[in-house]
């Protein structure tokens, strides 16, 4: 299976959105679930955002390594799931490949309480803001991880 995360510069929640849901995966998917991110205005190999990497090794993920990829079609129809940060970028991603409709969600959609799916961008902020984000991605990372077992061909 092949998991794509997505946002709009790719420097800060779909990065930490793909690190920590590698970090909480089942090890059995290891290898059987390919987890990767792109932004829909990103510039190719720019590193993630200093304080997404700071976030993220406090929960001793590391985030060093990554650089930032511009979204393509291909990148899209090769995904089986796209996983959006913010309905805008749904509406991007299916502009871009209308036929992929059906196989892109909000992160925040599998938890029914929130009052909109959209993850909030700390672009800019300070390092608390990345922290909340961090942790509101974790948390939902988790959750969808159980709607994967649910919705697809993956055991826990």
């Amino acid at each position: 299976m092949k998991l794509l995360f997505v946002c709009t510069g790719n420097s800060c929640r779909s990065p930490m959105a793909e690190a920590l849901f590698e970090a909480r995966m089942p090890e059995s998917w290891r290898g059987a679930v390919e987890v990767s991110s792109a932004g829909t205005a990103a510039p190719d190999g720019m590193k993630a955002a200093s304080n997404a990497i700071k976030a993220l090794a406090e929960l001793s993920v590391n985030l060093h390594g990554h650089r930032t990829r511009y979204l393509t079609r291909k990148m899209i129809e090769d995904a089986d799931l796209i996983v959006a940060m913010a309905g805008g970028h749904r509406d991007e991603i299916a502009d871009l490949v209308p036929r992929a409709r059906d196989k892109i969600m909000v992160l925040g959609e599998i938890d029914h309480r929130r009052d909109s799916p959209d993850i909030a961008d700390p672009i800019g902020q300070n390092e608390e803001a990345y922290r909340a984000t961090r942790d509101e991605i974790d948390r939902l990372a988790v959750m969808l991880i159980d709607y994967l077992v649910a919705n697809y061909d993956l055991v826990k």
